[in-house]
């Protein structure tokens, strides 16, 4: 179970870190036109503003690490293990959208 509770520390930082680059990377692919935010809630903070969309990326990736350090510390075992297992899926997400980004920024 010790494994479980290392996995959570190392795969919100992990998905806090791929959601940055995520929100990065989008903001500069928005900002010139090379690619469209395809999310119509993150579409429509973009048009409000930029830095907001940005904020909230940056503001969810720091509750991640919060939330996955509250599960490690507090976390019953059964809890620990059913957040770890949905860690990896978002975390399987994130890399998908990572190599995605990579992808168009190569054909830059």
């Amino acid at each position: 179970m010790l494994r479980n509770k290392i996995n959570i520390i190392y795969l919100g930082w992990l998905i806090a870190v791929l959601n940055i680059f995520d929100g990065v990377t989008t903001a500069y692919g928005l900002k010139n036109g090379k690619i469209e935010e395809l999310n119509p809630i993150m579409a429509f903070l973009w048009r409000m503003s930029p830095l907001l969309f940005l904020a909230l990326k940056f503001s969810l990736s720091v509750l991640i690490v919060i939330i996955s350090m509250l599960v490690y510390k507090k976390g019953s075992k059964k809890f620990q293990g059913i957040y770890s297992v949905l860690l990896v899926g978002v975390c399987c997400v994130y890399l998908g959208i990572f190599f995605l980004h990579i992808m168009w920024l190569s054909f830059l």
